[in-house]
């Protein structure tokens, strides 16, 4: 039953995703001078990607790379590194891995660098990065990510998903640390904070293990 369920969410998913991609599409054919439309594309482009579309990620890589010259936020430039480290991720060619990696790390590395108060500049690069491989040594800049969007969310007293999100996510990334501790306060802040999120449930677990 669980599983039916699991399969049954993943295709509601996909058939989302597929549906704003072809709205954004037209969209974008009727006013391809917008620079904002054309983001959104390339976002849903790459959040197809996410899913396992790899024919979406070479999409987004496309159009991302024609936003990034006028990139005034850094969210182009974010979303255009995420997309190579996914092709890097479907690439079968050791030497293609290599290189979208080293594209991946570099673009997302000048979006931090440039809009590093960018809460989702920042949350793009950290969960890229919470998924490299050890041996590129990108966890240490995934935890301090993680810690800057919490230290960013301090200023205000909001508690949403990004912040629940990234509390649970810099636990899992002190986990791959070594460090259970840490991962722990993380966590039992969120059921204190927020105890009847989906957050917290997946936190309760996680303690339990």
């Amino acid at each position: 039953m669980r599983v039916t369920v699991l399969i049954l969410t993943v295709f509601f998913s996909c058939l989302c995703v597929a549906t704003e991609i072809e709205i954004l599409e037209n969209l974008v054919a009727r006013n391809p001078e917008d620079k904002s439309l054309s983001l959104e594309l390339g976002i849903a482009y790459h959040n197809a990607g996410v899913l396992g579309d790899k024919d979406h990620v070479l999409k987004a890589i496309k159009l991302l790379e024609k936003l990034v010259k006028d990139d005034e936020e850094g969210l182009a430039t974010a979303y255009l590194g995420s997309s190579h480290l996914l092709r890097a991720r479907d690439d079968w060619n050791p030497f293609g891995k290599l290189s979208n990696l080293g594209k991946g790390f570099e673009y997302l590395d000048r979006a931090v660098k440039y809009h590093g108060d960018n809460i989702m500049v920042l949350v793009i690069r950290a969960n890229a990065y919470i998924n490299i491989p050890g041996i590129f040594g990108k966890l240490d800049t995934s935890i301090a990510d993680f810690q800057k969007i919490i230290q960013l969310y301090s200023q205000d007293t909001v508690v949403d998903d990004i912040l629940l999100n990234s509390r649970l996510k810099l636990g899992e990334a002190f986990v791959k640390k070594g460090d259970n501790n840490k991962a722990y306060e993380q966590w039992r802040w969120i059921l204190k904070n927020a105890p009847d999120t989906p957050q917290a449930k997946e936190a309760r677990e996680l303690l339990r293990k």
